[in-house]
């Protein structure tokens, strides 16, 4: 049935004061918020009444809305033929080819996504002869617009990361600036650790009474397997800069090795791998028996799933197996 002005069919709003449309809205169904229902009829009212022309007006904004999210999503897909260009023979070497490979899957997934907000828009777009009510339709308008607007942006930060991509390509300080920086901040990560590892060690025969004792030990276990879970990370960590470090070696022309800085990124990395494992073997020497029989299985089972990661690693996947694995209070 065609939606008309002042329509009394439950849901059926147009035509209705505001104020009268956010009643029956409500009356409709109680479990929706007054306030929510005012501010989305907002957009389709019109001198202080809910109006075809408001819903109609909304469709045409949110079409013009996803349009432009659509537009800065093919920039982006042009943006990376461009960057596939300027790769060139390079996009064989790993670090290139992990960074190409990140870019189109979050275009195919933006260019998925739009033409899912089409199929969505479409749908909502004969309004007038949609068996939902108004407020419905509204509502799946403003999602639409608002999933758009978010794509728009994301779509701009895209475009953003493959301009930096192709810097970094073109450009051996900027390869250099971006290794070292991974070494400084696999430094830090490793001085954090480092005093975990000291603060279990400190903590030993602190405690006076017996069961206080106890709960310590207990706590001294949970940071000591913890520990023992984040020096692997770090382990992957190391590796994984490594990787990246072999592949910038066979960017940089042979006559510029020796002067771009990545010896020197080498030799921090292999300090910082000596650390780790003397942190390893730090924690292997302060383990308990009783520790190493509660979460021994553990640090196995997720030294397991790291040893399925290989540079270049995905280190949101890798950060999602450490949440999983660690102990906390949460458990």
């Amino acid at each position: 049935m065609a939606q008309k002005d002042g329509d009394t069919t439950p849901g059926r709003i147009v035509g209705l004061s505001k104020s009268e449309a956010v009643d029956r809205v409500v009356a409709a169904d109680d479990s929706r918020d007054p306030d929510t229902v005012r501010a989305v009829l907002s957009h389709v009212t019109e001198d202080g009444a809910v109006t075809a022309d408001g819903v109609d007006s909304a469709v045409t904004d949110t079409s013009m809305i996803l349009s432009t999210a659509e537009t800065r999503v093919e920039l982006a897909a042009i943006d990376l033929d461009g960057a596939r260009e300027a790769a060139g023979d390079d996009a064989a070497v790993g670090a290139v080819r992990s960074r190409l490979d990140v870019f189109e899957a979050t275009v195919e997934n933006a260019n998925d996504r739009v033409e899912s907000l089409g199929e969505k828009l479409r749908g909502l777009s004969d309004w007038r002869d949609d068996p939902r009510s108004v407020y419905d339709v509204v509502l799946g308008l403003r999602e639409v617009a608002s999933e758009s607007q978010a794509l728009t942006a994301h779509a701009d930060d895209v475009q953003l990361d493959i301009e930096e991509f192709e810097r970094w390509l073109s450009n051996r300080d900027v390869r250099v600036r971006g290794v070292n920086g991974d070494v400084a901040a696999l430094e830090q990560s490793l001085d954090g650790l480092e005093d975990r590892v000291a603060a279990v060690a400190d903590a030993e025969g602190s405690e006076d009474s017996a069961d206080a004792a106890e709960d310590a030990d207990d706590d001294r276990a949970t940071e000591w397997c913890n520990a023992a879970l984040r020096a692997r990370v770090s382990a992957l960590l190391v590796e994984d800069t490594r990787a990246e470090l072999a592949d910038l070696w066979e960017l940089a022309p042979e006559s510029d090795a020796e002067t771009d800085g990545l010896d020197e990124a080498a030799a921090a990395l292999a300090d910082l791998d000596a650390r780790v494992q003397r942190l390893r073997e730090r924690l292997d020497d302060l383990a308990r028996p009783s520790w190493t029989d509660e979460y021994g299985a553990r640090i196995e089972s997720f030294e397991a799933t790291l040893a399925a990661f290989e540079p270049p690693v995905s280190w949101g996947e890798v950060q999602a197996e450490l949440d999983d694995a660690r102990v906390g209070d949460d458990e």
